[in-house]
């Protein structure tokens, strides 16, 4: 988090020094997946998920390493917890490649997408059910965002304001600050211009303009439902334009 909010001086060591970590449950040379001890998957987990939060302010054409091939490797992860965040990796490098280039090299293949539908339907008997409903929940969204270029689409409302989480930047930030910040979140987002300003919602609300900001809270709603629908089939369109001219 202090990476993310520091300077960008700071960006390159720690890239580097989270990639140190969360590198030790890539597939080996082989294509076998290592043996890692539950506590030390949990931390290239969490190592991994820090250095997706600065993925989503990095320059994606300043590195090579980590790659998609590497995060499919880490969705063979005996550990549901390195699946989830080489999925949400995978969302976000995708989001990110095609927001500079609709053509960008970081597109799912064939044998990744495959992956992905599996543990979106996951019902092998030897995982927990609850990690089994919460992995297929994950990446049925991811799955959609590759094969449709549909982002997420999750309103938070906080007093009279509503922040839209409609790409998988905003959502991994805010999910982010959400773990730091706890059951505060809500106030924070209303108070603290640092928040206000990394979610782009603009000035504190003053008791004067109040009324007219919940009037027109109905009218914003109906229409970012309406941009994101149709900001989908867009997309939709595109992806099958793409498709046919790679066929």
């Amino acid at each position: 988090m202090l990476g993310f909010l520091d300077s960008t001086d700071v960006l390159a060591d720690t890239h580097r020094t989270l990639l140190s970590v969360f590198s030790g449950s890539y597939s080996k040379g082989d294509g076998t997946t290592p043996s890692v001890p539950v506590e030390l998957a949990t931390l290239h987990a969490a190592a991994l998920s820090a250095w997706s939060l600065l993925l989503t302010i990095i320059d994606i054409h300043a590195f090579t390493d980590p790659n998609l091939t590497q995060m499919s490797g880490l969705l063979d992860s005996p550990h549901l917890d390195v699946r989830m965040a080489a999925g949400e990796v995978i969302a976000l490098m995708m989001e990110r490649g095609r927001q500079y280039d609709d053509d960008c090299e970081w597109e799912a293949g064939e044998q990744l997408i495959d992956k992905l539908r599996q543990l979106a339907t996951d019902s092998h008997k030897y995982r927990a059910k609850k990690d089994r409903k919460t992995q297929r929940s994950s990446f049925r969204d991811i799955l959609r965002y590759v094969e449709e270029d549909c982002p997420p689409n999750i309103q938070v409302r906080f007093g009279l304001e509503t922040l839209a989480l409609d790409s998988w930047c905003r959502k991994k930030q805010y999910d982010a600050f959400c773990q730091v910040l706890g059951s505060g979140m809500n106030l924070h987002l209303t108070e603290n211009d640092l928040l206000r300003d990394v979610f782009e919602l603009g000035e504190k609300l003053v008791p004067l303009n109040m009324a007219a900001h919940k009037q027109s809270r109905i009218e914003r709603h109906l229409m970012n439902q309406a941009n994101f629908k149709a900001r989908c089939i867009s997309r939709a369109k595109n992806r099958d334009k793409r498709s046919a001219v790679i066929s």
